[in-house]
């Protein structure tokens, strides 16, 4: 089975998707543990989202990059 490229790219989004919600909910369950209050952990969400935008932008960015310019090498990410 052969995909596109962009198919590719959507299932990384996704991927990354999924493993920033996973994160966030961990986040979640910890400070309730911790006894955080209810708008303690719905700001905390609010700035991981922001977060986990940014790291998947710039993890796709980079994704992109290195699979369409084979010559550029990078450690960004390592």
């Amino acid at each position: 089975m052969s995909i596109s490229f962009e198919e590719a790219m959507a299932r990384t989004a996704a991927s990354l998707d999924r493993q920033i919600e996973e994160a966030i909910s961990h986040d979640e369950l910890l400070l309730a543990d911790k006894g955080a209050s209810e708008d303690e952990i719905a700001a905390h969400v609010a700035i991981r989202r922001k977060e986990g935008a940014s790291w998947k932008s710039k993890c796709l960015s980079e994704i992109r990059r290195g699979l369409t310019q084979l010559d550029a090498p990078s450690a960004r990410l390592q």
